[in-house]
């Protein structure tokens, strides 16, 4: 099979199943179609083509507007140019502007299949429903992490059934430097040995519980649990919410790798009180480190934790739950390093790439075998 991977992020994501991918024999060839900046090329092991800007470079409208039409074009030349059989897509970068590249891929033959993340982006514009609805009923297939989030693709979306194909989303371990050893870490972060660290991780947005969390932290009283909150306030509302604490310590930006790797090092407990989500890439840096999660039982996230076996979940999301959750946690610290040894031990089963991989060719090859659009004739149309 010619497969082109459509891929503007998730970067990691995408090089861990190309990496997998590209170790198989049925694999004849293997394209990604990224961002200039994409950091994993060698460690996907195929070929790469940069069609997209780097992120992060500050550009007036006009700039973004014509950097994006040359990606359009030049994507849609690696299309005609690969003439893969299946299209995979991870994300569509201005969604309305991207779906003729749909289009171009059915003309050139391509079978289509989409990865649904999430089954809606997490701030979602009032006309993003109706958009997704003809994108998803255009493809031929669409691979969803969670059984939540295949449910709310057929219930919400009107994606079909037979149509939806559940692959877990395996652990990424190419951005992840090596952590430091716990006391280290501690020490470089100025954590004392005998506090309960929890760590809130990641984009700060007002879904993410941030205000649940200082809560249960208000209620708790504990002079020995400290919070570290890591990553880009999305919309500016931590900094305020974090003033004048004693109790948290705040790194609100882009966190690097190797400083990543310290917060989860150190951390006791990862915590993820929120009010909504499909699946979470923090939850699977979370597990790559074998760190201990307290996750919200909504969504994904019920799927991708065994309750008390590989991690903790938190049911009702309220700070009254939150804090006596947060308390009973710390009080047994035997239950903590049970969760990470099982984690260690799950890490190479059925959430590791080789299967992950065996499973994603497996959904190539029937939308090969069905002809494409499940031999419907309306999921021809144009999204």
């Amino acid at each position: 099979m010619r497969v082109l991977i459509h891929a503007p992020w998730p970067a990691e994501y995408t090089a861990e199943l190309a990496a997998a991918l590209g170790a198989r024999d049925d694999i004849e060839r293997l394209c990604l179609v990224v961002r200039r900046d994409f950091a994993y090329a060698e460690a996907a092991g195929c070929a790469v083509a940069r069609c997209y800007p780097a992120a992060r470079i500050k550009r007036g409208r006009l700039q973004k507007l014509t950097a994006h039409a040359v990606a359009l074009a030049r994507t849609a030349a690696c299309i005609w140019r690969e003439r893969p059989d299946v299209l995979h897509v991870q994300a569509l970068h201005q969604p309305l502007l991207d779906w003729p590249l749909l289009v171009i891929a059915r003309l050139r033959g391509a079978r289509l299949v989409w990865t649904a993340h999430n089954s809606l982006p997490h701030e979602s514009g009032r006309f993003d429903a109706a958009l997704f609805r003809r994108i998803y009923r255009h493809v031929d297939a669409v691979i969803a992490h969670t059984r939540f989030t295949a449910d709310t693709l057929v219930r919400e979306l009107d994606v079909r059934n037979a149509k939806v194909h559940v692959i877990a989303h395996g652990p990424l371990t190419l951005g992840a430097a090596p952590a430091p050893a716990r006391d280290q870490a501690r020490r470089a972060l100025g954590i004392a040995d005998d506090t309960f660290m929890l760590l809130l991780f990641g984009r700060l947005r007002p879904y993410k519980g941030l205000d649940l969390l200082l809560a249960a932290l208000d209620r708790l009283q504990d002079p020995y649990m400290h919070l570290v909150v890591a990553g880009e306030d999305a919309f500016g509302d931590a900094t305020g919410q974090l003033q004048g604490r004693d109790d948290v310590s705040a790194d609100l930006r882009r966190v690097d790798d190797e400083t990543t790797a310290r917060y989860f090092a150190a951390a006791d407990l990862v915590v993820l009180p929120y009010r909504r989500i499909d699946q979470s890439g923090v939850l699977m840096l979370a597990l790559t480190y074998r760190s201990a999660v307290l996750a919200s039982d909504i969504g994904g996230l019920a799927e991708s934790i065994d309750n008390e076996r590989t991690g903790f979940l938190l049911d009702p999301v309220d700070a009254e739950t939150l804090a006596a959750r947060l308390a009973d946690i710390k009080s047994r610290p035997d239950a903590l390093a049970d969760v990470r040894r099982q984690i260690a031990a799950d890490e190479d089963g059925q959430r590791g790439w080789p299967t992950l991989a065996e499973r994603t060719a497996d959904v190539y090859r029937s939308v090969i075998s069905r002809g494409g659009a499940d031999s419907n004739p309306d999921q021809s149309r144009r999204p």
